[in-house]
Order: structure tokens, then sequence, then C-alpha cells
């Protein structure tokens, strides 16, 4: 198993502490700050006491202008990173919660909050559509799943520490006097992102298409350490090549993407497991959970403290479920996750109903545990391993976009839901857990150990009796080179420009490995197989000859 090396280490820990942490701030931070947040617009004239219904309209206005923003940081933010790279794409968010923080901390009246909530939805829809790209780019197979999660565990962080820095009777800044001082966390967390994140290297797969197989190797050696064997970088470099010549360099739009059903099937299931994480509202538990527990007949202040003891959970459980990522597949955890938040939501309506608090927040807590082994870590990175390199920033875009407008909806219409349903209201999420469990059975591919070709292979249209047989591969005619004795002139055969196409042989003789790609290029592959790293999956999938293919040897398309 490749070790998690301390560079590797460290572009995870400073992109996930300054970016995926603000997120999961940001959507605490509204939970028990409501009461300081409507003391302060009363003592500045802002808002006149006992208007409630004013009050609601507004602060759900504040509360989901973080999903506005987010959605518009998760339009813009996927092409930027193809652009300029995911590392400096994710530095760009900065700004927005520089800025934000101060509009929060001291709003001018409801104008200037609802701008600042806007803002930080920006930068953390940025964050949100950059982050797990990058960590998957960086990370090794083998521990994709695992540093994949860090990014929801950096969430559920930020969540807790909002909520616990502004609950009363912890005695820390839960109070009216101290509560702007909570924003300097994020300012902080902000700042580690801008010291860590420029040393660096940026993705290896955005290196690999605008600047060359050298640069990307070099990056790569970075992230795995200077002691990895040289076929093992290389291995992981010919595997990212085979997707992009098997997919093509330019990234895929809309037109493209309609015309295969391999591509636009995992975008919309993508799509879908997206919006798990919003309707199986999660949020409203996040957002609201304190006005929840106040509406059924708690006090604020062990409302504040339960609501604390719940995203504590969510931090915990997360560790685990980062370790059994890996392990048991992503469908699994997916569908056990939503069937358990369906008997929470159950379970916490029919406590509601007859007074039973305690039982309702037990089973929050419940809720919270199935969330997290389920759509709170999955969602961030499926997107990323269903859909090959040219069609990731559509679907990032796309799917992102479709969890921030979900997000939007359910932070902006809870409170009124709540006024007129009471205890009532979860038995809505019930039903929609059970649907997204359904949707999870029948859609959802398992993607652990998967290539990007192998799930496009699983989408692909099954072949009726009456069709007939798929065309043959192009033949090959084999340009032979000799095994490249450097990292130049592997760079260099790596990066022959006419390696573009869907056909692919291998041939192995003595010293010489190699794979003819549509018969104009060669491309050298490491002697062990076995050590292939992202290329072994790949490798095991095309034909292997002990000599030059012939025209009468049968030609295999690459996955």
């Amino acid at each position: 198993m490749t070790k998690v090396t301390m560079q590797l280490l460290r572009a995870v820990l400073a992109s996930t502490i300054g970016a995926s942490f603000q997120f999961g701030f940001s959507t605490g931070f509204v939970n028990n700050t409501e009461t300081f947040i409507r003391h302060y617009f009363i003592a500045t004239g802002a808002e006149t006491t006992g208007d409630d219904r004013h009050f609601n309209v507004m602060w759900s206005l504040a509360v989901s202008g973080f999903a506005i923003g987010g959605f518009l940081g998760t339009l813009a933010f996927p092409a930027l990173a193809s652009r300029v790279g995911r590392k400096w794409a994710i530095l760009s968010t900065t700004g927005f919660c520089y800025a934000s923080c101060y509009m929060i901390a001291f709003p001018a009246g409801w104008w200037a909050l609802i701008l600042g909530r806007v803002l930080v939805g920006i930068g953390a829809g940025g964050a949100c559509a950059t982050v797990p790209m990058y960590v998957s780019e960086i990370a090794p197979l083998e521990t994709r799943g695992t540093l994949g999660t860090v990014h929801q565990l950096m969430i559920t962080i930020g969540i807790v520490t909002a909520q616990a820095l502004s609950t009363s009777k912890l005695h820390l800044l839960g109070d009216d006097r101290l509560w702007h001082g909570i924003l300097l966390v994020p300012v902080a967390c902000t700042t580690i992102l801008l010291l860590l994140l420029p040393g660096c290297e940026d993705s290896p797969v955005y290196l690999l298409q605008n600047k060359g197989a050298a640069r990307a190797a070099k990056a790569l050696w970075w992230f795995r350490g200077k002691s990895t064997a040289e076929d093992k970088i290389w291995a992981e470099i010919f595997a990212m090549r085979l997707e992009l010549t098997h997919c093509g360099s330019e990234t895929a739009g809309f037109r493209e993407i309609a015309r295969d059903r391999r591509l636009w099937g995992p975008v919309l299931v993508g799509v879908g497991v997206n919006l798990s994480m919003q309707l199986s509202g999660i949020d409203a538990v996040l957002y609201y959970s304190t006005r929840v527990l106040e509406d059924a007949g708690v006090p604020l202040e062990w409302a504040q403290v339960y609501t604390v003891l719940i995203s504590s959970m969510n931090v915990l459980v997360t560790i685990p479920a980062m370790l059994l990522m890996d392990r048991t597949g992503r469908k699994v955890l997916q569908i056990c996750g939503l069937g358990g938040m369906c008997l929470a939501y159950t379970v916490m309506t029919l406590s509601l109903l007859r007074g039973h608090h305690l039982v309702a927040v037990g089973a929050m807590f419940v809720l919270v545990v199935c969330y997290a082994f389920g759509p709170g870590c999955i969602a961030w990175f499926i997107v990323a391993e269903l859909t090959p390199v040219h069609v990731r920033p559509f679907a990032t875009t796309v799917g992102l976009g479709a969890n921030w407008l979900a997000n939007f909806a359910v932070a902006f219409t809870f409170p009124h839901i709540l006024a007129y349903m009471h205890s009532w209201t979860f038995s809505i999420f019930a039903v929609l857990t059970l649907l997204l469990t359904i949707f999870t059975v029948m859609c959802l591919p398992e993607t652990h150990g998967r290539t990007a070709a192998e799930i496009a292979e699983y989408y692909a249209p099954v072949p009726s009796p009456g069709d007939a047989p798929a065309a043959a591969v192009e033949p090959c005619t084999p340009m032979k080179m000799p095994r490249p004795a450097s990292m130049a002139s592997m760079a260099s055969t790596v990066d022959t420009p006419g390696g573009h196409g869907a056909g692919c042989q291998v041939r192995a003789t003595g010293t010489e490995r190699g794979a003819w790609i549509l018969g104009k290029s060669w491309s050298p592959i490491p002697s062990n197989k076995s050590s292939g790293g992202l290329a072994a999956p790949l490798l095991n999938n095309v034909a292997e000859y002990s000599t030059p293919p012939s025209e009468n040897q049968p030609r295999m398309a690459m996955p």
C-alpha cells in the first residue's frame, strides 16, 4: 500500500482546513447565534421587538444566502480550476472569506448580513468544487476514499467549532457582547491556507493536461516522496495518459456528454447522490436544531447544548467512516446511511408528537451517525470517481449546483414549514430518505477500486439481439520505440501527440514493454505491472502480447 507522505498530508490538511472548514463553520454558525444577532439588530435599530414574522423572513434569507453564494461559486470555480489549476483556484477562495467575516461580524443591517452570507457561500461553493477534486487527484488509489473523507471531517469540525463557541452554557463567546469574536476563527484558518498551500504542488492530472508529463511526474514525486521507485511514478502517469487518450484532452461540454450514455449516466447519478445530502434533511438539523428543540419545549440554553452534542457526534463518527470508506465500499455505506436516516426521522417525528424530548434528541444522534457514514462522506468525491477527467468539471458544476439549490430550498423553507407543521415536519424527510435509498440501490454503481473507464462501461447501453455487431477496433500499426532510459525520454514518449484514440495493444518482450495507441505512438509501461499503482487496474484490462500484434491477432479495446 502506498504510504501517505508528509507532503501529501500537508496539501490535504492545508486545503481542507483553509477551505472545507470554512464551509462547516458557516453552516454551524447560524444555529446558536440567531438570538444574539436578533438582539444586535434590535440594539442598532435594524429590527423591532416582537415582529416575529419579519424576522423569520429576513433570517431565512440570511441563512439561505449561504446556499445562493455556494451555487454561484460552484458555477465559476470548476472552470477556474481547469484554467489556472486546482491549487490556485482553492487559494482564490480566501478573499471571499476575509470580506464576509467582517460583514457578518459587524453588519450594518440586514443587507450586509445577507451579502456577507452570500460572499462566504461563494468561497464555500468554490471550496466544495475544487478541494475534493484536488484531493482525489493527488491521493494514491488505495487511500483515495480515506483522504477524500478528510474534506467532510473538516466540515464537521467547522460545524461543531462554531456551535460550541456560541453556546451560552459553555461560557466561551456565546453572549450578546462576545459573539462577534467567533468570526476570528475562519480568518485564522484562511491565513493557514495562504501560508501552507502555495508551497505545495498542483494536481498531477492538471499538470499532465497543461504542462506535460515531465512536470506532472515532478509533482507526483513530490507527493509520493523522493524514495518512490521510478516505475511507480510513471505507472501513475501512464494511467492518467490512458484515461486522457481514451476520452480526449479537451473538456467535454453538454452536447458531447448528451450524445453518450456512458457519460451522461454517471453525471445524472452524481447529481442524485449530491441531492441526497440536502434532501435527506441534514441541513434542517444543522441550521435549525436549536429552534426545533425550542419549539418542542426545550429551554434555549439546553437546546444549544444538545445541538453541540449532536454536532460533536458528527465529528466522532466521521473518523471511523473514513476508515470504512476503502474497505466496505461506497454503495453499501450510502444505502445503510440513507436507510438509517429514514428510520431515525420516523422515530423523531413520533417522539416529538408525544413530547418525549430525550428520545427525539437520541434520534437526532442516530440521524447524524447515519448521515456521516453515508451521504455526508460520499457525495463530495463520488462525482470525481464516477466521471472521466474530461467530463469532471462539467459533472462537478452540475452535481454541486444541484446540491446548493437543494440546500437553499431546505434552508429557506424549513422555518416556514416548521411554523405550519410543528412536530410533523420531519415526516417529510422520512419519505424523502426512503425514496433516496431506493434510488441508490437501483442506480449507483460501486466505485471503490474501479477506474472511470470501467464505470463508464457500467452505463454502456446493452445491445439488443437485433443490433448489428460493434465495429472492429482500428488495426494497429506499431511504431516501435526502445524502453526509455531516463525520465526526460519517457516524458517525451508519454507526451507524444499522436496518442489519442480508443484502441490499445500492449507488448512485452524482455526489457521492452509498451502500448500502441491507435498505431500512432508507443508508450512505455513499467516492467512490473503489479506495482503500477493507478495503472494496474487499467493495464489488467488490456491485451498483453509477447510479440508485436499482427493482422491475425485479436485487438482488444481499451476499457
